[in-house]
């Protein structure tokens, strides 16, 4: 009886150091070559990482990085390429029929803050958020062309929606309104703050909470803007 339990036993332990000993598909090394430069990069920017701090970091080695993206900007592009599926929701849920009483603003308002929102329930998801926020906010990102190619596709769709919604504005209006909104979704991301300010009456990472206060916010503000009726103050 010992003698099989002690072969069983053997016979563990030896599928356990081949399954350790295994090699790591490449499809899953560059999967954790992804993962371990949104995080770098949502940190530190894209001027702030180096491919061999990736290539630490991702636990690879160097030419493997090389190999599947050759530069380091094709691998700053290929963190953005894998979130596409991020913008079809989003433009997915703003191209949705409004069903009976709903409002146009908040529908659209929705489409642009809750499928971003959703991800941050994730530490993946929150990297890549502040990853967002950080090349938005760069004065060089015309250079990459990410917001360019990634972002601004939406943007104009975004655009397009309030103006249908909110007819009789100016097209001016509709797009500040844009950027303003994205101005808010993006900064929403640094929330720790709200508890120092808040004394810890309220918590970061409520995603929830946050982001019905952020549509009610964003909604409440294009609304308020058309409704303007004086004149624009000249400085």
């Amino acid at each position: 009886m010992k003698g099989r339990q002690a072969s069983a036993g053997a016979a563990r332990g030896s599928a356990r150091e081949a399954a350790q000993a295994a090699p790591v598909p490449e499809a899953s090394k560059r999967e954790r070559v992804l993962d371990a430069a949104e995080r770098l990069f949502a940190e530190g920017g894209f001027d702030g990482v180096s491919m061999r701090d990736i290539a630490a970091a991702a636990e690879v080695g160097l030419p493997l990085i090389v190999y599947h993206f050759e530069t380091k900007r094709n691998l700053y592009r290929a963190i953005f390429d894998r979130r596409k599926t991020l913008f079809a929701a989003r433009l997915s849920a703003l191209r949705e029929p409004l069903a009976e009483g709903d409002d146009p603003v908040e529908h659209i308002v929705r489409a642009f803050v809750e499928p971003v929102m959703r991800i941050q329930d994730t530490d993946a998801g929150i990297a890549y958020a502040k990853l967002v926020a950080r090349e938005a906010s760069d004065p060089r990102e015309a250079e990459r062309g990410i917001v360019a190619d990634y972002f601004d596709p939406f943007a104009m769709e975004f655009v397009k929606a309030i103006r249908k919604a909110l007819p009789g504005n100016s097209t001016s209006y509709a797009h500040w309104a844009y950027l303003f909104a994205v101005g808010a979704l993006v900064m929403s991301v640094f929330d720790t703050r709200i508890e120092r300010i808040s004394a810890n009456k309220v918590k970061a990472g409520d995603v929830r909470r946050k982001s019905e206060y952020l549509v009610t916010f964003i909604a409440a503000g294009i609304r308020a803007g058309t409704e303007r009726k004086a004149p624009i103050r000249k400085p």
